[in-house]
């Protein structure tokens, strides 16, 4: 036990996350699906504990193969992330897979031996998961056979695929965005349900999203011609922008510290998310398969889906 909890400890020392807003959050093409086929196929008995399977890579990432969740991933320092990313999900559904910036790692093994190493050139097969560890270097995990969602970290890429359904070309995809320990959530007490944030560029936004619903965003709209102060997406329902003297995304139901979700990172809603870009956001939901959202930054405000 004690050396998994030193190996807990040292990863919180060393990876205590900082929210750092960068200049911009880049476009990037499709983490591509990684080939695992001629990696030497490790016995996973030494790996396994409690159902689950853990192992550290030569370059320090503590990892573990969760069948029964349905995920994979690492903690660690990822390289080709944003400063304080720490972790990295592979899941089938979009808000639980993804960058994490966390103090809370789920993928470190916290009692019993610490987990042993998983050697360049080997594989562990666990579950429908594959793991791999390559020179570089290099970790990727699969899910499923043939391969339906696949994780690679790596000094020139690092994230997840395959991109995200349902969204329009050019659209940001959550892949790409980080989530943080931060819910949004303004203030205490049962009458704040949902997120409310500000944004590059002075939105305020929300999330109103519980089995259907609204997201939106309140404040000036780059591109508009007629003063329209208020951008939506309904679910069910359309999306669009209008003018409004009524404004319903700019504040809390309960008052309170309304914060800045940075450059690059996203909050989750209900079958919802919204992703802070420079001088702006991009959001969007998905109810009954029909998707709905919009696009607000310097080159002007589109929406999707009404």
């Amino acid at each position: 036990m004690r050396s998994a909890l030193v190996l807990l400890a040292s990863f919180l020392a060393t990876t205590a996350v900082t929210v750092t807003t960068p200049m911009a959050a880049p476009a990037r093409a499709e983490a591509p699906m990684p080939d695992l086929s001629g990696y030497a196929t490790v016995a996973p008995d030494a790996f396994v504990a409690d159902g689950e399977a853990y192992f550290q890579t030569p370059d320090g990432l503590l990892c573990s193969i969760q069948p029964t969740r349905g995920t994979a991933g690492c903690d660690g320092k990822l390289p080709a992330t944003l400063i304080g990313v720490n972790e990295i999900v592979l899941a089938a559904d979009v808000n639980a897979r993804g960058l994490r910036a966390t103090a809370n790692p789920r993928f470190v093994k916290a009692s019993g031996d610490a987990a042993p190493v998983l050697h360049d050139g080997q594989k562990l097969v666990f579950g429908d998961f594959e793991c791999a560890v390559g020179p570089g270097p290099r970790t990727a995990c699969t899910k499923g056979s043939p391969a339906a969602q696949w994780m690679v970290v790596s000094p020139g890429r690092t994230g997840i695929g395959p991109a995200t359904d349902g969204l329009p070309e050019g659209f940001p995809d959550p892949n790409d965005f980080v989530v943080g320990d931060d819910t949004y959530i303004v203030g205490t007490g049962a009458k704040n349900l949902f997120p409310v944030f500000t944004v590059d560029g002075g939105l305020t936004c929300s999330i109103v999203v519980f089995s259907g619903g609204e997201i939106g965003c309140n404040g000036t709209l780059p591109g508009v011609a007629a003063g329209e102060n208020e951008v939506f997406a309904q679910l069910p329902g359309g999306a669009g922008i209008r003018r409004t003297d009524d404004p319903k995304f700019d504040h809390p139901a309960y008052p309170g510290n309304v914060r800045q979700l940075p450059v690059g990172y996203r909050v989750n809603g209900s079958g919802s998310t919204c992703m802070a870009v420079t001088g702006g956001v991009a959001c969007y939901g998905t109810l009954a398969g029909a998707t709905r959202g919009f696009q607000v930054g310097p080159e002007g405000t589109t929406t999707f889906g009404g």
